[in-house]
């Protein structure tokens, strides 16, 4: 992903909301019911690796392999979000370019086990995903074929399942996600789950049968025009693949032309939603309900929701450089806009009562320099490892972090 693009905003939200077919099981049984969490459910956060100093010379390493705690062990961070009501976190599978180097798969992934194990014996539920450019591709698309940048994410999602199993710590698992996956239309973002989910089961014995994968829309998440043209065929294929399914909206434009079609709609995007926005709510989502799709989204989730309650469901996610943090800044404060997040709260959450999301990330040192302290849910003292919820005030002054996290799902909030 290119610099000036990456600034740019960068949501993630939750899962369609039950208050829209009241519940009805329709044509799928309670007795066939997957074991995995209700994506309308999800109160989430956000775990990613921890950044490091880059040494002389070294300019693309970002992370390490170790989760971020704030210096807490991983049974302390694990115990503290869960004495804090955190019940779901996603932790991020990062990409070896990603990590210093020479850092291993094996190495990678024994990080993600140690803090699963963790997070296991606190009953938490926990989903993994990895930034996975999907865009790629070694021949014409066709249905299904084989594909680098899906068959790389299979791969290693499989290998991190059966290995969570064969220690006896996946019941924790509920699901995985590809994010930022570089797609240029919705049909491709329809053929690339049916490829992972069917990868993934292969590899598995048919783990995802009774467990959730999500998807994000076209470009880095937020394209949904056409996704509606799947109809019931494609839901149906999803259904007998995965237990539960739900797309992914991340408010994030997309990469610039020529690396995916999308890039062609961004300065529209900048203009309607971007962080030098000047338009107003009402605005904002007309654009992101017609140019963005929004509207099809909308009809084919609502559409069919009675006959597939568990595979019509849409998620927000959101992260700390890209998150609802980002925009909560108002008047001369630009170039954050919060009138988009009051857009994405009206558009999701009151007028679609999809409920479910992941917000925010979870440690940080006790009096950090701002803006690095906004989109932290727990603050922890460098000397002695205590730990608070952070209160402090968000960018707009309206509501503290904390607040903003635990009230998103709330329709009637007013951000």
């Amino acid at each position: 992903m290119t610099t000036s693009r990456r600034r740019f905003l960068g949501i993630g939200i939750s899962v369609a909301g039950a208050a829209v077919t009241g519940g009805t099981l329709g044509a799928e049984s309670a007795a066939a019911a997957p074991v995995s969490q209700n994506p309308d459910s999800i109160r989430g956060i956000k775990w990613r690796g921890a950044h490091r100093t880059p040494q002389p010379g070294d300019t693309t390493t970002t992370l390490t392999a170790r989760f971020d705690t704030a210096g807490l062990s991983y049974s302390t961070a694990a115990g503290s979000l869960n004495n804090n009501n955190f019940r779901t976190v996603v932790l991020r599978v990062a990409n070896l370019t990603d990590l210093p180097r020479g850092t291993t798969l094996k190495q990678r992934d024994d990080e993600v086990i140690k803090l699963l194990r963790e997070l296991n014996r606190r009953g938490m539920k926990v989903y993994l995903w990895k930034r996975q450019w999907l865009q790629r591709s070694d021949r014409p698309w066709g249905p299904y074929n084989k594909h680098p940048g899906a068959e790389e994410f299979v791969k290693e999602m499989s290998a991190l399942i059966n290995r969570a199993r064969r220690e006896g710590i996946a019941s924790t698992l509920q699901g995985v996600m590809p994010v930022e996956t570089n797609l240029n239309n919705s049909g491709e973002v329809r053929n690339r789950a049916l490829y992972i989910a069917k990868g993934i089961n292969a590899r598995t014995g048919n783990w995802l049968k009774t467990h959730t994968l999500m998807v994000p829309g076209g470009g880095m998440g937020a394209y949904f025009k056409g996704i509606h043209n799947g109809g019931t065929t494609w839901l149906n294929q999803m259904k007998a693949q995965t237990g539960r399914f739900a797309f992914l909206y991340k408010h994030m434009p997309s990469q610039d032309l020529p690396f995916c079609k999308l890039g062609r709609l961004n300065d529209r995007w900048d203009y309607y939603v971007g962080y030098w926005a000047k338009t107003t709510v009402d605005r904002q989502i007309s654009y992101l309900r017609n140019d963005m799709g929004l509207a099809d989204l909308e009809r084919y989730m609502h559409g069919h929701r009675a006959q597939f309650p568990n595979h019509t469901h849409v998620v927000f996610w959101g992260d700390v450089n890209e998150g609802i943090y980002a925009l909560s800044a108002l008047g001369s404060q630009a170039p954050w806009n919060y009138n988009t997040a009051r857009a994405l709260h009206t558009l999701l959450v009151k007028r679609n009562h999809w409920h479910g999301y992941f917000l925010n990330l979870p440690f940080t040192y006790e009096g950090r320099a701002k803006p690095e302290l906004y989109g932290y849910m727990i603050t922890v003292d460098r000397q002695n490892g205590n730990r608070a919820k952070n209160h402090t005030t968000n960018r707009s002054g309206t509501h503290p972090i904390w607040w903003e996290w635990q009230n998103w799902a709330n329709e009637n909030a007013a951000f």
